[in-house]
């Protein structure tokens, strides 16, 4: 599995005021966390889509499967 973090210093140690998960139509969730000092952080995750096809010979019953291609 691929993983990527952002790190954020800046906000260790600071005080939390208010939080908020907020799930959007778009399937965006987003989190934004306000401080005690006035500063506010807020972040973004968007749903990573995958892509896949198929060739394969139809007709009746199961279709047979040739080969399966996915982006990488």
């Amino acid at each position: 599995m691929n993983c990527r973090e952002i790190q954020i210093p800046d906000v260790e140690g600071k005080t939390i005021r208010s939080m908020r998960l907020m799930l959007s139509d778009s399937s965006e969730t987003e989190v934004e966390i306000d401080f005690v000092d006035g500063t506010s952080f807020s972040s973004t995750t968007r749903q990573r889509l995958d892509l896949s096809a198929e060739l394969y010979i139809g007709g009746t019953g199961e279709p047979q499967v040739l080969k399966t291609f996915t982006a990488e």
